[in-house]
């Protein structure tokens, strides 16, 4: 009888423990369990959706919506309600100045390396500034930076072709493959593998979600709340600037609205992770997970000929579901 029962207690033991660590890796299943939809869904509407080298394509080019939304989760998570729009507008600048600095050539590639971090980083402390100091609200303050860059960029390639070529290490990096895996992929793998040591094991990324959990108990706790925001804008500029880069040895050349492109479906990443929009977390998996759900759809309704318009009412629809049962489960917590 003894040991029937302790059979049994460790059967719901068992069964208590499953469910909590299913609740605990909720959003990354959910995340998982919706790329397979859509990749299943693909299949049964357009052939070779499944083929091995659309699904590697679809990894590549959701690897730079997953770049851009490390920038935005970076920033979300110090709280303060933070995006930041000019991630995008930042990341063409950049890619605009530093093509004439390569020129196509490799020993010019650390220059360029150095001016697209010191561009970014300046964007990202004048953004940080106004929010952490200054007390503006985010949305306007990067709203009003991206279009001050669009002004520059324009003025800028005025009356004038946009000159220069990445350097060919760039080319490689963001363009060419290794076996079948696209280089890019190893790229924002190492990225991923440094941001989660950052967040989880130094005492910066213990700040950086203190302050966007209770930006009181991190104050009173002796935290400079101001300088960790600031910071957080600075980072996500000096990223932008080197996805700038990535950009430009994708494309093979720079232009106007190149990385434009990229603000919104950055920030849906970030939703569909499941990562909190008021702050105190940030799990860079479940947003590189999001940018791959995003680019399939994209793949999808793209395939299906409903164009821009017909992905972003896709992109709307999931944002809007999405939301709601993430806001409803917290609720019910």
């Amino acid at each position: 009888m003894d040991t029937m029962k302790n059979l049994n207690d460790m059967s719901i033991a068992q069964k208590g423990s499953l469910s909590v660590m299913i609740d605990k890796h909720k959003k990354t299943i959910v995340a998982f369990l919706l790329i397979i939809f859509l990749f299943i869904l693909g299949e049964v509407i357009v052939s070779d959706f499944l083929s091995v080298g659309q699904v590697l394509l679809t990894i590549k080019l959701s690897s730079f919506i997953a770049l851009f939304a490390l920038c935005q989760m970076i920033v979300i998570a110090a709280g303060g309600g933070g995006l930041d729009l000019s991630v995008g507008f930042t990341a063409t600048l950049t890619a605009i100045l530093t093509a004439v600095i390569m020129d196509g050539k490799n020993e010019n590639l650390l220059l360029a390396i150095l001016v697209a971090l010191a561009i970014g980083a300046a964007v990202g402390l004048a953004n940080g500034t106004l929010v952490s100091y200054v007390k503006l609200p985010p949305l306007v303050v990067t709203m009003a930076m991206a279009s001050i860059i669009q002004g520059i960029i324009n003025v800028y390639t005025a009356g004038k072709s946009i000159t220069g070529k990445p350097a060919p290490i760039l080319q490689t990096l963001a363009a060419q493959s290794t076996g079948v895996f696209p280089n890019i992929l190893f790229v924002l793998i190492f990225m991923a593998v440094v941001v989660m040591i950052i967040l989880n094991k130094t005492r910066w990324g213990l700040k950086l979600f203190g302050v966007g959990t209770n930006e009181t108990n991190a104050y009173l706790s002796g935290v400079d709340v101001k300088t960790v925001r600031m910071v957080a804008f600075v980072i996500s500029g000096a990223v932008a600037g080197l996805i700038g880069l990535l950009l430009i040895g994708n494309m093979g050349t720079a232009f106007k609205d190149m990385g434009s492109s990229y603000v919104m479906p950055s920030i849906a990443a970030v939703v569909v992770g499941g990562v909190s929009l008021a702050g105190g977390e940030g799990n860079y998996f479940r947003v590189i997970l999001g940018s791959i759900f995003l680019q399939t759809l994209t793949n999808l309704l793209v395939a299906l000929g409903w164009g821009d318009a017909g992905k972003w009412l896709g992109f709307g629809i999931v944002l809007f579901v999405l939301l709601i049962a993430y806001v409803s489960d917290r609720r019910k917590r």
